[in-house]
């Protein structure tokens, strides 16, 4: 799921705490709906928010900073672009026009204690390559009138087909900014709850048109860790081509933190499980608790297709993992590689 800060902070994608009490927070025919669509693994929707202000932006910089953006959702004018009332408009003077009429400069740029704030939100809907994409841009619209009301937006969608970038990805998505103060200067602010909300209208509106989709957590689908690259490959493509130490392709310096504490704790031997993993475990347990309990409720309807469809389904789980595990995994797997490739079986041998 998706955290919201109103204010400079990005917004990233992760999962309410309690996962099993987004089953429990459904009536039981959306309970059976989303178990067919979990069981069946049907395409998950995905919403990135992120706040349209630099750290180092001034307010002026800030309201140009929303022209920007909206000249790359438009690719410079080549691609429509759709308002808050439908309307379509292309070409960049329009672009120009429709910026001007948002009245930035009217907003309150300062919080309560000074702080800068975003003058609009980035907001992208996304599915999986070769959905319809024009079905998608319908959903997003249905999802828009009805979340944000009051405020002005504009959207793009972008397809493999039809955008003019050269990298453009595969899979299609709809970028949305959003006016952060609405007609009568109310500021947005969405919480969890609402992000939930968000994914689970698009998801339903998706399926209004005829395309599987689903709105889960992590948890809920047996997955305890982000799609990114496994941190095995980076830590092994290091060792294999040392010239990556400095190219732009390192990691972050968060990340490389995160690897030097992951590898000092495998050195003194400290394994006990982190706060983080106990979590995980814990909402493990719940999402289990609650799959057994739906799966007993089903064979007593009578539904035992669907109850060993989720039963498996949890069987199924992937084990619980952790970046931090994962990292010192691979470091093992290095120190072996080494060991191998001096011909020893001694590690010791290789700090002589």
């Amino acid at each position: 799921m998706l955290v919201f800060r109103p204010t400079n902070e990005n917004v990233s994608n992760d999962s309410p705490k309690g996962s099993g009490q987004a089953w429990r927070d459904r009536d039981w025919a959306s309970i059976k709906e989303r178990l067919r669509l979990t069981v069946k693994r049907a395409p998950e929707v995905v919403i990135n928010v992120k706040g349209s202000r630099r750290s180092q932006d001034s307010d002026h910089a800030a309201v140009e900073g929303v022209l920007r953006y909206m000249m790359y959702i438009s690719r410079n004018g080549q691609l429509p672009t759709f308002d808050e009332n439908g309307e379509r408009s292309e070409g960049r003077e329009e672009v120009r026009d429709k910026h001007a009429s948002w009245n930035l400069d009217m907003q309150r740029m300062k919080g309560m204690k000074n702080e800068p704030l975003h003058p609009s939100f980035n907001i992208i809907f996304s599915m999986p390559a070769r959905t319809d994409p024009e079905k998608i841009l319908e959903a997003v619209q249905a999802v828009a009138q009805a979340r944000f009301q009051g405020h002005q937006y504009l959207m793009a969608l972008h397809t493999h087909e039809t955008d003019p970038a050269k990298d453009a990805p595969e899979h299609p998505h709809v970028h949305l900014i959003l006016r952060a103060e609405d007609e009568n200067g109310n500021r947005i602010h969405i919480r969890k709850t609402d992000l939930r909300a968000w994914r689970e209208q698009f998801a339903a509106e998706l399926r209004a048109r005829g395309i599987d989709a689903n709105a889960t957590s992590r948890a809920e689908r047996g997955r305890s860790r982000k799609a990114v690259s496994s941190a095995e490959w980076h830590v092994q493509k290091r060792y294999q081509d040392a010239k990556l130490r400095r190219s732009s392709r390192d990691p972050s310096q968060a990340k490389a933190a995160r690897f030097h504490a992951a590898a000092e704790e495998l050195r003194e031997g400290r394994t006990e499980p982190k706060p983080w993993e106990i979590a995980m475990a814990a909402r493990r347990r719940d999402v289990l608790r609650e799959l057994a309990g739906n799966a007993a409720r089903l064979r007593r309807e009578g539904d035992s297709d669907l109850a060993d469809q989720v039963e498996r389904f949890a069987r199924d789980m992937a084990p619980l993992d952790s970046e931090r595990r994962q990292m010192q995994r691979a470091l093992i797997e290095q120190v072996k590689n080494r060991l191998r490739e001096h011909g020893t079986d001694n590690a010791e041998d290789l700090s002589r």
